[in-house]
């Protein structure tokens, strides 16, 4: 039933002027002024605004509003709508966004790409009834990009085309190596531009670009070195940015839609082959351009992995060569499955709200039970309820995947199966009557039904061991009938089995090579499939839970930031440690650049190990730089005297331990104390009846 429909008896009661009056003023329409001014916009990008009003997208960005840039007023776009006289009040947020040619033919049609947008956790809002005057609102406002009630926040667009990927190289460590002796021994900037063949041609021994199309194929290159002060990512320099092996840590990305069309170059004779794309790594000396790389389709095995590329030199002939580590991120394979991956109406991404009290983390529900002598089966629905139980406020837990892709909650990446043999050839009965034997195994190699079906050990009884003090076996024994203790729960499972009101740290289990040269896991999933697997498990399932995702593997990190905005991540790092074998990856075997790291990359914090902070406080003093949120993990947390340092000393938000409550009074979720808080607020509101004076803040005006 329309508006005017519902009042149809009323008019008929009235005189005909009457009736015209008031039809006149229930279809007149208000018009709302969009004016913002972006200090820092690229070459191709655009203004757009999305919102909860139809002409605004509902929160589409696919669908956002594009504004006109203005001549006469540098960097700064405008826009008018019209809104429905029923609308009393609508919310919106700005964008910026570039349309990239994906180059397949000539119908193909131009590709939008998210650059940036306003990522504060209130969107703006304009009270269209109360601001308008004559019909007309936010006429004389000028807005300022990414600021909003005294705020500012602006955060990297998630990948929102199938056809979009978002391509990082880093160059670290002994990248470098010159077997000609007049480039050994010098210092050297590198920069990396996306190159399209389609718009350079040859300028004697040298390749150039000419004029780049009206849409190119590819966006700006960014910047950030991770062993620097300003590690954020930003633009290059013309000359690029000073590279020393084994010193400098250098990270580039770029958008692209046509990376499909990745150029082939034979170098020693510029034969152009049929591709369009690739990436040129340029040497300076100085301001001089001294030598050229490329990186080749033809040596990017995957969307993964390190690649060695030629260095050719001012003569055109090899003069070394260059490591690069490249990593390709894609679209999520279901995110079309689920509109609301897409929605900016809120974003939880660097969303943190800081407390009082310190948040407290149960390690895997209750704690690690195959390496300690702890009751609970760790990582089971039983464990993280009781934590949940005992007011834990945050659940940690492990996912990986089985070799049918089926999500399991289960912290090693090996398993120990228990395999029956033959009696021995002289027909010897065996003690027990059974020859039995343990097998290491993958659970990547495992199915889900043999994990349900066969009996396993933990990998930590390989050396056979027989003075452990653990006694629990990861299969239950035939008197473990509660199926809340059996282990490999579905990441499903917990999410609609675990408290609703305790958040869940969702540590990603991917595995990755160790500074000893062995690696945790050979052969694992493609990165993309393995995190797009479990986003679209936590998409379906999770509701409005409270969730932060972590992972040791940094590329993870960043994958999942690019997939997807809704849930925040924080980086779990090792760092220097005599306890454990440490990774090979320097972002996670030193504090310092796993702060820098998490804060080029917009992560929500970094999980810090507390063995390196105990002797170390200085990545505190970075996190805290740069706003970032500050979890602490380790077995000095079993002590109640390193639990009370670290609050008090170096003020982190929250600590992941075992045992969580056992020898406290009982205390509640934090989560459930806040709601119960701003219940009796309500209620007490509600009791007096006077009625709350309305807050400028909440109004689209300029303070």
């Amino acid at each position: 039933m329309t508006f005017i429909s519902q009042f149809s008896p009323l008019l008929i009661e009235l005189t005909p002027f009457l009736r015209f009056s008031l039809l006149v003023f229930m279809d007149q329409e208000y018009k709302a002024h969009f004016k913002v001014h972006c200090a820092e916009i690229k070459e191709w990008e655009k203004i757009h605004v999305v919102g909860s009003l139809p002409v605004l997208g509902e929160w589409n960005p696919r669908k956002s509003f594009p504004l006109t840039k203005l001549d006469d007023e540098e960097n700064t776009f405008h826009a008018i709508v019209s809104v429905p006289a029923s609308v009393k009040e609508f919310h919106f947020r700005y964008l910026r966004v570039m349309y990239l040619d994906p180059s397949e033919n000539s119908l193909s049609e131009p590709v939008m790409v998210l650059s940036k947008w306003e990522t504060l956790y209130n969107p703006r809002t304009c009270l269209i009834g109360i601001e308008s005057r004559n019909g007309v609102a936010r006429n004389n406002m000028i807005d300022e990009f990414g600021s909003y009630g005294g705020r500012k926040q602006i955060s990297d667009g998630w990948i929102l085309n199938d056809k979009e990927h978002v391509v990082y190289f880093r160059i670290h460590g002994e990248a470098l190596k010159f077997f000609a002796k007049s480039y050994a021994n010098r210092e050297y900037r590198l920069k990396v531009e996306p190159f399209d063949v389609r718009y350079s041609e040859i300028d004697g021994e040298d390749m150039v670009n000419l004029p780049t199309p009206e849409l190119p194929c590819f966006s700006n290159t960014d910047l950030s070195v991770l062993t620097r002060d300003d590690p954020i990512f930003g633009d290059q320099y013309f000359n690029g940015s000073v590279f020393r092996n084994d010193i400098d840590y250098l990270v580039f990305r770029t958008r692209t839609v046509s990376l499909q069309n990745l150029v082939c170059i034979e170098l020693a004779c510029h034969i152009i082959s049929q591709f369009l794309q690739a990436f040129r790594i340029e040497f300076y000396h100085g301001e001089k351009r001294c030598a050229l790389s490329y990186v080749l389709p033809s040596s990017m095995s995957g969307t993964h992995g390190a690649t060695v590329s030629p260095v050719i030199g001012l003569s055109s002939a090899p003069v070394g060569h260059i490591k690069v580590n490249y990593m390709v991120v894609k679209r999520s394979q279901y995110a079309e499955k689920n509109p609301e991956v897409d929605s900016m109406r809120e974003t939880f991404g660097r969303y943190w709200r800081k407390r009082t009290r310190m948040l407290q983390i149960g390690h895997r529900g209750m704690g690690s039970s195959y390496t300690k002598n702890i009751d609970q089966r760790e990582n089971t629905i039983f464990s993280l309820n009781e934590a949940a139980r005992r007011g834990a406020d945050y659940v940690e837990l492990d996912v990986q995947l089985t070799k049918d892709l089926h999500t399991v909650v289960y912290h090693d990446f090996h398993l120990l199966v228990t395999v029956a043999g033959r009696d021995s050839p002289s027909n010897t009965p065996t003690a027990g009557g059974e020859n039995k034997s343990l097998h290491e195994i993958a659970i990547k190699d495992l199915t889900l039904a043999q994990l349900k079906l066969l009996h396993f050990e933990h990998i930590s009884r390989a050396n056979g061991s027989p003075g452990s003090p653990v006694s629990l076996s990861v299969t239950p024994s035939k008197n473990e009938t509660d199926e809340l203790h059996v282990p490999f729960p579905s990441l499903a499972q917990v999410l609609r089995n675990v408290d609703k009101n305790v958040g869940l740290n969702i540590e990603i289990k991917y595995p990755m090579y160790m500074k000893d040269g062995s690696h945790e896991c050979e052969g694992y999933f493609e990165q993309n499939k393995f995190v797009d697997i479990i986003l679209a498990e936590v998409a379906e399932h999770a509701g409005n839970r409270r969730i932060v995702f972590s992972c040791f593997e940094p590329d993870i990190c960043t994958m999942i930031t690019k997939k997807q905005h809704k849930y925040p991540v924080s980086f779990l790092v090792v760092g220097a440690t005599n306890r454990y074998m440490p990774f090979q990856d320097i972002r996670s075997d030193c504090s310092k650049i796993a702060a820098n790291f998490a804060a080029g990359c917009e992560l929500l914090g970094v999980n810090f190990h507390s063995e390196e902070l105990l002797n170390d406080r200085n990545p505190i003093a970075i996190a805290d730089r740069y706003g970032l949120v500050k979890f602490v993990w380790g077995d000095d947390l079993n002590s109640k005297d390193v639990q009370k340092h670290f609050k008090e000393e170096m003020n982190v938000d929250g600590l992941i331990f075992d045992r969580i409550g056992e020898d406290e009074v009982m205390k509640q979720n934090v989560f459930v104390v806040e709601n119960h808080n701003r219940s009796s607020l309500f209620a007490r509101s509600q009791h007096n009846s006077r009625s709350p004076s309305m807050s400028r803040r909440c109004m689209s005006t300029v303070e």
